[in-house]
């Protein structure tokens, strides 16, 4: 069916030939645009133009995005003059409630489980970043699997270009407005005036944006005033439940509207309902698998740890200090909460505890330079585990967004990015763990280890699923495989009990004698070409058990036409952690683990001109 495409323009007074004559051009298309009546110094012109065969627009995750170029014509012939007006996508958004304790999103009919981060303003100061540093930036976002990114109402508004390099990437938009954590005077009416102005400004420059996926009123106000010991009815108020949803329905109808963030259980941070800020993982130390048990349907905040830069970035920012954590502008830098007796640092040590089993204050002192390296893994690491237990198919989260993209300046900070563009090690995991199709692997307790498998392209797929367990880093003591038909927007779990013969206690829940193996292998394979798409993998002794070996590395680089290096890395034991730094290049992939016998190839781009090219593997 063709699609109606309705538009208005308000122009200044122009000459009665330009007016008359107008038209309304999408994709190519023509209709003529009327000339109305206005009670002010403008013309307004209004047309319709319908396109067949419009295509949907989709995140980048499940499919196309097609835009479709918007103009008008005024005028003909030496008179005629043509106006750009940007280009235009389409898609369909639903916001299910369910219950009243769901929160999830269907676009174009699809479920969709949104993933990314909270974003952060590329120029924090002159607030005028590069065209460039946008396109790098969004670009490293859909490149690491994000599909949806969050404007926070703690921070400020994004200029056009942001969203339209959002349409044009397929990365949703949750655009929250500049509200947060304070009692706004919502009933004066000038400054209701001046709310509803902002709002009206912002939602008519993005009335062609198929990105904005969701239009929040604020961030953790009602949660601010629940802390405090108000009242109920004092947790909310018009601005948030009557004021912006009237402007939202008037200009973005088709872009669901949610007052708060968070919001929506009998307290308003309640994770188990709504829209939740997830911190038990995190700020509140809890463990691991309570990323499951307290069941999140949908976190617009998560997972902010003390993310350690790369030793590149650390160089350039502390003056190569020997000690950098002890540098008291190190300290300064971690993120810590107002009043709060401990801050994010302690978080991370927290978990560098809990996995590796070991004293964080004895190796910050004694061996930082493996301190540093464990701390960079360890939060990808938890970040990652998650994310394997919110990706599953029965699971009640519907999407997940981290806290933050980007550091502000440089030093240990939430960020994902460092304040130099450089990804931490969270961002690989993350890269790893947010794609499309994905493995992963999960303890079920008794009942043995899982593998989940996503799928959530428009295509089937035909694959294998082959597992193997590993003793000493390098003796196979046994191996499965079975074949998966998976469909399009499917999620499959698999016991691996059904790919062996025979009992094995893959994740030595029963601890019958001694354990069998330290690892589990699992890769996910197309059938038809052979190639790898996924692997997973699964310490049953926890990542400190593994040791430090002599593993037998070996790595070979080529050079590629246009500049960078493909880096093809072998191993003959288990390697944790594979760690590639080469100086003025970024690789595609970094910070994973490589099985026994197993071969990774990178792929390493020139970030500057460089005259030696040198790369260390730890």
């Amino acid at each position: 069916d063709a699609l109606p495409i309705s538009a208005s323009l308000r122009i200044a007074p122009l000459m009665d030939g330009l007016a008359r004559g107008a038209e309304l051009i999408v994709a190519g298309r023509r209709a003529p645009l009327q000339l109305e009546p206005s009670g002010d110094d403008t013309l307004l012109l209004t047309g319709e133009v319908h396109l067949p065969d419009a295509a949907p627009w989709w995140p980048h995750t499940h499919g196309a995005q097609p835009l479709y170029e918007v103009g008008a014509q005024l005028g003909a012939g030496d008179l005629a003059m043509t106006l750009d007006c940007g280009r235009i996508g389409f898609r369909e958004i639903e916001l299910a409630t369910g219950a009243g304790d769901d929160f999830s999103l269907c676009i174009n009919g699809a479920p969709v489980f949104c993933r990314g981060a909270c974003w952060t303003p590329l120029d924090v100061v002159g607030l005028s970043p590069e065209p460039a540093g946008y396109r790098e930036a969004l670009s490293a976002a859909r490149e690491a699997g994000m599909n949806m990114l969050r404007l926070p109402g703690s921070l400020l508004y994004e200029t056009p270009l942001f969203h339209e390099l959002c349409d044009e990437l397929g990365v949703l938009v949750w655009q929250d407005f500049m509200f947060a954590n304070l009692d706004y005077p919502s009933a004066e009416e000038p400054f209701r005036a001046t709310v509803r102005a902002e709002a009206q400004q912002l939602l008519t420059d993005l009335q062609q944006s198929p990105s904005l996926a969701v239009l929040c009123g604020g961030s953790e106000v009602e949660q601010q005033a629940a802390m405090m010991g108000l009242p109920r009815q004092q947790w909310s108020s018009p601005l948030f439940q009557e004021l912006l949803p009237a402007v939202c329905q008037s200009l973005r109808p088709d872009v669901p509207y949610w007052p708060a963030s968070p919001s929506g259980g009998e307290l308003p941070f309640q994770v188990n309902a709504g829209v939740a800020h997830y911190y038990g993982v995190g700020a509140y130390l809890r463990p691991l698998d309570d990323a499951r048990r307290c069941e999140v349907r949908f976190a617009a905040e998560c997972l902010a740890f003390a993310n350690v830069p790369e030793e590149s970035t650390l160089e350039a920012c502390f003056a190569g200090a020997a000690a950098v954590v002890h540098h008291p502008l190190w300290k300064s830098r971690v993120p810590r909460d107002v009043g709060a007796g401990w801050d994010f640092e302690d978080v991370r040590d927290h978990y560098l505890r809990l996995l590796f089993e070991v004293d964080p204050m004895r190796l910050r002192y004694s061996d930082c330079a493996r301190y540093l390296l464990l701390s960079r893994v360890v939060t990808g690491e938890v970040m990652a585990s998650a994310f394997a237990e919110w990706r599953r198919r029965r699971a009640s989260c519907h999407g997940a967004l981290v806290w933050l993209l980007r550091d502000l300046w440089p030093g240990a900070g939430w960020g994902l990015i460092d304040a130099l563009g450089t990804p931490k090690a969270g961002y690989y995991y993350l890269k790893r763990a947010l794609q499309p199709l994905a493995l992963f692997l999960t303890d079920e307790g008794l009942s043995g280890l899982y593998a989940h498998v996503v799928n959530e392209s428009a295509q089937a797929h035909a694959l294998t699923l082959h597992v193997a367990l590993y003793r000493h880093g390098e003796v196979r003591i046994a191996e499965g495989a079975t074949e998966l038909s998976l469909p399009a927007r499917a999620a499959v779990e698999i016991p691996l009990s059904r790919l062996f013969s025979g009992f094995l206690d893959t994740s030595y829940a029963y601890r019958f004698g001694p354990p069998s193996h330290e690892v589990v292998v699992a890769r996910l394979v197309e059938s038809h070409t052979g190639q790898v798409r996924d692997t997973a993998f699964f310490f049953p002794l926890g990542l400190g058990a593994l040791g430090q070996a002599e593993l037998g590395l070996a790595a070979a680089a080529q050079a590629q036409p246009d500049g960078s290096r493909k880096l093809c890395i072998r191993t003959q034991k288990f390697a944790q952690s594979v760690v590639i730094c080469a100086s003025g290049f970024l690789p595609d992939d970094n910070y994973f683990h490589l099985e026994p016998g197993g071969e990774r190839c990178v792929t390493l781009r020139p970030r500057t001109s460089v005259r030696k090219w040198q790369a260390t593997i730890t």
